[in-house]
């Protein structure tokens, strides 16, 4: 529950989400896009980032660590501005210095920079996240308000330290339509980590008909959940012609303790429509078949009337010359 505070007053706090972390924004390439290091207390780790520059113009870019959070279900990062170190647990922009931290790009160049990662000694176990913002000088962009906004790209900076780490999480949400006529079927999952450190769930959603036949296997995206934050997954059963009841159970494997999730639903796909057609066709087929079978003794009977008239007539006409 602290951990739920503590991210709603970092969320007062953060300015925009960096959307800069795509790759090409303004003609940028950061290389590679997120960095993940292990180290302990008192260590310092040094890694090479490179920038290319894909514009036909020359770029002066400035290389700044900020701090990041995430916020929203969608997994997207974003910086954070005037927060304290000693308010942010998962913070580690203070501890990374990037030499050089400006550089000159002509069209096409690709220039190195070093991150060096001096971990404290009192740094806490667990997660600690950062990223380098490659910022070229002088451009700005119009985001959907009008404002004008920098646009960055950056190098995300993972961090763990190891120790005495809590993980754990759990499924937030696992859903599908109840009842459908038709496939696609879309299966809607959401998973928070409760842990002291990000995790990447590794599972996936299996499917079974109602006599507990294989049906499908979706595998999860494998993306990464920061700290007391969940993370939204959207998988569809693709296919079309389904019938009956189904089983669909979520199974996923987490952290380096051996976690688990799993959750299971029900739900019925009933191509109704389709029933109610081939249900008239077959009474249409009764009814036809009823009623040329009536016909069919309706023209005995009367064929047997008839043969009985000619009796009939026959008989007369015999006692007739009789008399």
């Amino acid at each position: 529950m602290k951990y739920i505070i503590f991210l709603l007053i970092l969320a007062s706090n953060f300015t925009f989400p960096i959307s800069a972390l795509a790759q090409n924004a303004l003609g940028l390439t950061a290389i590679p896009p997120r960095l993940e290091i292990t180290g302990q207390p008192g260590t310092a780790i040094t890694k090479e980032i490179k920038i290319r520059n894909e514009s036909n113009t020359p770029k002066t870019v400035n290389l700044t660590s900020k701090d990041i959070i995430v916020v929203d279900d969608a997994g997207t990062p974003v910086q954070l501005e005037n927060v304290p170190e000693s308010e942010n647990r998962w913070a580690a922009s203070s501890w990374i210095l990037v030499t050089p931290s400006r550089l000159q790009l002509q069209p096409g160049e690709t220039k190195n920079a070093f991150v060096t990662i001096d971990i404290p000694q009192n740094a806490l176990p667990g997660g600690h996240y950062a990223i380098v913002l490659n910022s070229p000088e002088n451009e700005v962009y119009l985001n959907s308000t009008g404002a004008s906004v920098q646009a960055n790209v950056g190098n995300l900076i993972y961090i763990t330290v190891p120790g005495d780490i809590s993980q754990n999480a759990k499924v937030k949400q696992f859903t599908a339509p109840k009842f459908s006529e038709y496939g696609p079927v879309n299966f809607k999952t959401t998973i928070t980590n409760l842990s002291d450190i990000h995790i990447t769930p590794v599972g996936a959603i299996n499917v079974t008909n109602w006599l507990g036949g294989k049906t499908a296997k979706l595998t999860l995206d494998q993306k990464n959940i920061f700290p007391y934050t969940s993370l939204n997954y959207s998988n569809d059963l693709d296919k079309k012609f389904l019938f009956g009841r189904y089983k669909a159970q979520l199974l996923t494997a987490y952290g380096t303790a051996g976690g688990t999730l799993v959750a299971t639903i029900f739900f019925w796909v009933i191509p109704w429509r389709l029933l109610l057609a081939l249900l008239f066709g077959i009474i249409s087929l009764v009814l036809l078949w009823i009623l040329f079978k009536k016909k069919d003794a309706l023209l005995a009977q009367s064929e047997t009337i008839d043969d009985l008239e000619k009796e009939l007539e026959t008989l007369r006409k015999k006692y007739k010359d009789r008399k």
